[in-house]
């Protein structure tokens, strides 16, 4: 049953919700593609077996007039389960749309599937599957995932429990423009010890097609590499709501996921931009051009990313690391930003590390592109300070010259009473 788009109340629950055992939500997030969106559509009603605990939940842009007009002449077949629409203003990252249809459904879901628009489900009783393999960790706490015939053993299609959105607040990290928050979830998976490949396919409806919004893959790259950390601490909660009562389990959860986090460092490999810029160049769907057309949102992506990492060079620095410091450092000349207190960083690290002559270079670039302007500062300062010394002055006259004035026309006032 389709129920057509409304305004609704994108706030997270105030209460913790009663969740529904058993009840699977699919999460999707659709642009123009409505003929595709279709053949979804018509995947869900033939395969999908228990049509009773299932739901669908669409997230479309408030601009995209093709979606919408769809919607509105009923284009899209029913799948024989509620099927929820919400329209809302274009993200930044795609992850915010998931976390706003997570917080609609009231986030009682025992399981929440994220899909896509272009994929048909081409199992039958798939969704029994999943709740077969869910059964399995009654806490709630784990990620699944279907096969994707087009990648390797990574959660494309991310399926989470109740417990691990719980525990974690969100779907994605929320750093990214496009790719690599499937990598990120499935890093974590692995690090909590629970992360379950299920017998599921998930077939794209038209091949591999490019990516939207893709630009600038060496330095997300980079970035992703250099943010194991982040996923470690995430993995670290999950391991605490698995064993919140067995110190012994929950220490021999984090000795191997340490041992983990080691096999992922070394599957990373060494960082290649020459190779993600031939990836860049075989997958996105920016032309070179469009990629050089300023980009409010992606820009808000890139600025964040940038400050996570200027962040924790910040934290080596603290803790006299100077060469891990600068990894970071050195990730943020990938972006397309360029920030000062990043090159004065940088420049602190150097000397640190005794190359004195590149920490000079840094220096120089900087104050070439940020002018200190120093004695011109200290002389406005110390004319401020004057200019606001004579006005307190000025003020205070005044105002001791109105005072006597008054106290002047009263006096014959009380002579003639």
């Amino acid at each position: 049953m389709n129920t057509p788009p409304a305004t609704h109340d994108t706030a997270a629950p105030t209460e913790a919700p009663k969740i529904i055992d058993g009840h699977v939500s699919i999460l999707i997030a659709t642009r123009g593609r409505p003929e595709m969106l279709a053949e979804v559509f018509g995947s869900l009603k033939a395969n999908t077996q228990r049509k009773d605990k299932t739901a669908l939940w669409l997230y479309v842009d408030e601009d995209d007039q093709i979606t919408r007009q769809a919607i509105a002449a009923q284009r899209l077949p029913d799948p024989g389960f509620p099927v929820h629409w919400h329209i809302g203003p274009q993200t930044a990252s795609l992850g915010e749309t998931h976390d706003v249809l997570w917080n609609l459904s009231g986030r009682a879901s025992a399981i929440y599937m994220v899909s896509v628009d272009d994929a048909r489900f081409d199992t039958a009783g798939w969704d029994e599957i999943l709740r077969n393999g869910f059964a399995q960790y009654p806490d709630g706490v784990l990620l699944a995932f279907p096969h994707d015939p087009m990648t390797a053993d990574t959660a494309t299609y991310p399926i989470f429990g109740w417990r691990w959105l719980a525990e974690l607040k969100r779907f994605f990290p929320g750093y990214f423009p496009f790719w690599y928050d499937d990598r990120w979830v499935s890093q974590v998976g692995r690090l909590a010890g629970r992360c379950l490949k299920l017998p599921v396919l998930l077939y794209p409806i038209r091949g591999k097609g490019r990516t939207r919004r893709m630009r600038n893959l060496p330095f997300w790259t980079r970035f992703f590499q250099l943010t194991l950390e982040e996923r470690k601490d995430s993995a670290r909660r999950l391991i605490a709501a698995i064993h919140p009562r067995d110190q012994a389990a929950q220490a021999a959860a984090m000795a191997a996921m340490e041992q983990t986090a080691a096999v992922l460092l070394k599957e990373e490999g060494p960082f290649s931009d020459i190779y993600t810029v031939f990836q860049e160049e075989r997958h996105t769907d920016l032309t070179p051009e469009e990629r050089k057309v300023f980009d409010p949102k992606y820009f808000q992506q890139e600025a964040l990313a940038v400050s996570r990492l200027i962040a924790f060079a910040q934290e080596r620095i603290g803790r006299r690391q100077f060469a891990e410091a600068m990894e970071f450092l050195d990730a943020t000349q990938l972006s397309d930003l360029r920030v000062c207190q990043a090159q004065a960083l940088k420049a602190q690290c150097l000397r640190a590390l005794g190359r004195a002559a590149d920490a000079q270079r840094v220096e120089s670039e900087q104050l070439a592109a940020w002018p200190d302007l120093g004695g011109t500062r200290r002389l406005f300062r110390l004319v401020g300070a004057v200019a606001n010394d004579a006005k307190r002055l000025l003020v205070g006259m005044t105002e001791k010259g109105k005072r006597s004035a008054g106290t002047s026309a009263a006096a014959p006032d009380r002579l003639t009473k």
